[in-house]
């Protein structure tokens, strides 16, 4: 028996709206974590800062460093500001700032976290790759 055409549209017309709600949802936590790391980077509280951080990230940069991550945190250049706009593709994002660069985010089991930043375009156009200061 085949279900009725009504039925298997209030289903599909269910399911784009809940997809969309969670695309909001994580736009508003990637905006979040952003937003938490950029005022623990500018107060200089290189533990909260790092906490925003994936672990690959922060394992890259004391890899690089030799040094601690809250340590060193803030010596990684950045031109913060404000959230312009938030892309997520599904466990991913690109949280775009009003200096003109960007911050990758990956979710996992832990929430959001960075795994990119101080990224900006290589050159022009400014779609070019970009190159960022910290990456894993």
């Amino acid at each position: 028996m085949r279900p009725a055409l009504p039925g298997l549209a209030l289903l599909a017309v269910a399911a784009l709206a809940t997809a969309g709600c969670g695309q909001s949802g994580d736009r508003d936590a990637a905006r979040a974590t952003t937003t938490r790391f950029l005022a623990a980077y500018d107060g200089e509280q290189g533990e909260l800062a790092c906490a925003a951080l994936s672990e690959d990230t922060r394992k890259e940069l004391e890899s690089q460093e030799q040094r601690p991550c809250p340590e060193v945190i803030g010596e990684v250049e950045l031109q913060p500001g404000a959230v312009e706009h938030v892309d997520v593709a599904v466990t991913n994002a690109k949280v775009d700032l009003a200096g003109g660069g960007s911050v990758f985010l990956s979710e996992g089991s832990d929430g959001w976290k960075i795994s990119a930043l101080g990224c900006k375009p290589e050159g022009e156009p400014t779609n070019s790759p970009l190159d960022c200061e910290l990456e894993a």
